[in-house]
Order: structure tokens, then sequence, then C-alpha cells
């Protein structure tokens, strides 16, 4: 029996990495098996290539590599880490939840593409390329936590600290950059039916951690099937 995918998406400072935590938290006390895993995978090595790119040894802007080739670096990552550690979990029938997935691919590396015909043509090819050629599975819910960029902004500055170390990597110090991500992600949320996460209430302030998580379990307990 093979396992269920659960991807949760969004630009950088969002949350959602604090979500993930939360919803694996939940899930184990109800009795699921779950494996988290976080990409890019720092831990791994498989990762090297995106830790060059991240710091800026292929140039200080984040268009130093055109969409196709800095996808290539987080999917290649993402296949050596599946491969070596997550295929097992997943054909034991567990859940498989992610900080970031497939669909990362096409937030960030979007947002480097003007023409519209051409996002279209590079979502059909990271479709094609990581779940047909390289195999990896097709996620079962994607949420994309909408966490507007200024917030985000907000919420990294109160935490005083980054993903790559002590210092910002190229994409986080590049607020145009993050903005663009930001609504392409809401965009393909729309377009590719994933969930979308609301974190900023009517009067444009950030909702609390409990209510966006109780927001994504109420989601998740109805794909399962939870009373």
């Amino acid at each position: 029996m093979k396992g269920i995918i659960i991807s949760i998406e969004g630009t950088d400072g969002s949350g959602k990495h604090t979500q993930q935590q939360l919803l694996s938290k939940a899930l184990k006390e109800l009795g699921y098996t779950v494996f988290d895993q976080c990409f890019p995978n720092y831990e791994s090595e498989s990762a090297a290539p995106v830790k060059m790119y991240l710091s800026g040894e292929f140039g200080s802007d984040p268009n130093c590599l055109d969409a196709y080739q800095a996808s290539s670096l987080y999917a290649i990552d993402r296949l050596c880490t599946y491969k070596k550690t997550i295929e097992p979990h997943y054909n034991n029938g567990e859940i498989i939840l992610f900080d970031r997935y497939v669909q990362s691919n096409l937030i960030h590396q979007t947002s480097k593409i003007n023409d519209e015909n051409d996002k279209k043509k590079f979502v059909k090819f990271i479709y094609d390329f990581e779940h047909e050629k390289l195999g990896l599975p097709v996620p079962d819910l994607v949420f994309f936590i909408e966490m507007p960029v200024e917030k985000s902004l907000e919420l990294a500055r109160a935490r005083s600290e980054y993903k790559n170390g002590e210092t910002k990597d190229i994409l986080e110090e590049d607020t145009t950059y993050m903005t663009n991500a930001y609504n392409n992600g809401v965009s393909l949320a729309k377009e590719l039916g994933w969930t979308l996460v609301h974190c900023v209430d009517e009067n444009n302030n950030i909702k609390s951690i409990e209510t966006i998580h109780s927001e994504i379990m109420e989601k998740v307990k109805s794909f399962l099937n939870i009373k």
C-alpha cells in the first residue's frame, strides 16, 4: 500500500515549517505514522549545488540561473533524498509530510518567467520531469501558506534566523523575487487545485499559529475521513 503525500508550500518566512511540525504532531497523536522531510535537504550532500546557488556562488542575482537550470538542482536533491530515505516509508503506507516539495519549483522558478504561455510550458515540464521522468510521487494534498511578503518579512525579522545559515540567501535578499514568487504561488494554487491557507484576517493582522493550524487540520481530517 502506497503512502499519502502532503506538502506544505509557501514563500520564505511564511511559517510553513511551523505548520508542518504542528500537523505532524497532530497526526501522530491520532495514531498515524508520519515521515517528515524538509526541502532543500540541507543535511544531505545532495543539496550541495542548491547551497552553492543560494549562497551566490553562481551570481548574486536569483536569475543567475534560469528557471530550468535552477529547478534541476532542486529536483536532483529531491530524487536523491527520496531514493535514499523516503521511498521505504512511502511504500510502507506512511504519511509523508513535506515542508516544500516539487511544487516549490513551480512557485519559485515561474517567478523568473514573464510570458504566460512560457509559464504554462514550464509547469508541464516540471510535472513531466520530476513526476514522470524522475518518478517522484504526486502529492495527494498541497497547502499554500498565503502569507503576504510584507508579513513574511516581519516574521523573518522577528525570528532573526534564515534557513541557509546566519545570513540571508540570494532569494531572501531579493524582495521583488519574493513578491513574484508569492503572487505565482497564489495563482498556481487556484489553477492547480491546491488549498490556499489565508494567514491574514480582514483587519490585516496575522492569524495565530493555532488558527492557521486548525484550518489545515480541518482539511486533512476531511481528506483522511477523520470524524
